[in-house]
């Protein structure tokens, strides 16, 4: 009798503990592989809409760009164009000084800022009727107008984010360039300067060439140029590939600001930044322009003004002004930069116009007309139509 009711004991002992270890180790591997198909199901949700690829996750969709580059490149390149350029920029925060521009000593004015967005939308103009009567004035004058979209900030907040998000998928890319063409259209910009200050290499210069791969379709398909505003040399120039410069007419080097002193605009750090990108990147002469500051560092007054306070200033770089040493580019460093561009390159820019003094003998803009008009007599006719 006890050997009997030992041996139910053990009985029951083995269902108590069997029976629940072989559900544990069943559900487990139901689980796993209810866990595999989850995984799988979503793995298989990748799918593409509108061009853009989008993964489910959550019952949310989550942008995940492509940017594939065209294989033929061969419609978006351009050799760009012979003529010697003398490029003005005209920032719209002065108001309505077209009146005031010598149009006869310049062949192109880009038009700062059109001012993008996150969403890659365009800003609307602050004075459209500005912009209207800028662009009139510049055609009966034979000066082209290019549109400046970005700049280094808006209302003190810098614009590269901006940039960058409104590029980062291949929907936006798209949408940006189109809403660029749209302005150019609505207007009769002549062209777009695209100054994005900066892309990078290996993060968001894959954006960049997606975008401009767009806005170059459509302004070599409406004839018409593009360009960029690139820094004068160094590791933040990368990010302006070689896809990229292919497909300019043209690049204006920012040659300025190469420190808050005495190295931020002297004809050495010119010939540097003219090397890069004729020697170091390779670009043809007639493709690179190089930039002049119409201001001093490290107060940014205008050269306007400098002269104002002192006329000696025009023959020289550099002065004590109001109890601060200032830098900048005198009469004689901005012939010699544009015989330097003369020679070798293919124009210059100059920010900007708004900066120059109205006397004609101490004028600026009206050196470096003098002086290319020794080397180009005729550089005027590159605008007429």
């Amino acid at each position: 009798m006890k050997r009997l009711v030992r041996r139910y004991l053990w009985i029951i002992l083995i269902i108590v503990c069997v029976i629940p270890g072989t559900w544990f180790v069943v559900s487990h591997i139901r689980n796993d592989k209810e866990s595999s198909e989850t995984i799988k199901a979503n793995d298989n949700s990748v799918k593409e809409e509108d061009g853009v690829s989008t993964v489910a996750i959550d019952d949310k969709k989550e942008e995940v760009s492509l940017f594939t580059l065209p294989e033929d490149r061969t419609e978006l390149m351009t050799s760009g164009s012979d003529d010697f350029k003398v490029i003005g920029y005209f920032p719209n925060w002065y108001g309505d000084i077209v009146d005031q521009i010598e149009w006869n000593k310049l062949t192109h004015v880009n038009y700062a800022f059109a001012i993008p967005t996150k969403e890659g939308e365009i800003r609307s103009f602050p004075d459209e009727a500005l912009v209207t009567k800028l662009i009139k004035t510049a055609h009966e004058n034979n000066v082209k107008v290019g549109l400046s979209v970005g700049g280094w900030s808006y209302l003190d907040v810098p614009l590269e984010s901006t940039f960058v998000e409104a590029t980062n998928t291949d929907a936006k890319c798209q949408l940006f360039s189109e809403r660029v063409l749209e302005v150019v259209d609505q207007y009769g910009f002549d062209g777009v300067d695209m100054d994005w200050e900066y892309p990078r290499a290996g993060t968001s210069t894959k954006q960049y060439e997606y975008m401009m791969t767009f806005l170059r379709q459509g302004l070599t398909a409406r004839g018409k140029f593009l360009t960029v505003a690139v820094v004068g040399n160094g590791p933040t120039a990368d990010g302006q590939s070689d896809y990229i410069l292919d497909m300019l007419d043209w690049v204006n080097i920012m040659a300025y600001d190469g420190d808050n002193g005495a190295g931020h605009s002297p004809y050495e750090f010119a010939l540097s930044c003219g090397d890069y990108w004729l020697n170091t990147r390779g670009l043809a002469r007639n493709k690179v322009v190089l930039g002049v500051p119409f201001y001093e560092r490290p107060n940014w007054t205008s050269y306007r003004d400098i002269v104002a306070f002192d006329e000696t200033a025009a023959q020289k770089d550099s002065i004590e002004f109001n109890g601060t040493t200032i830098y900048y580019n005198g009469l004689p460093t901005m012939e010699a930069k544009t015989v330097w561009a003369c020679e070798n390159a293919g124009g210059v820019m100059i920010w900007e116009i708004g900066e120059d003094c109205e006397a004609e003998e101490l004028s600026l803009l009206n050196q470096i007309y003098k002086t290319t008009m020794e080397y180009y007599p005729e550089f005027k006719k590159v605008t007429e139509e």
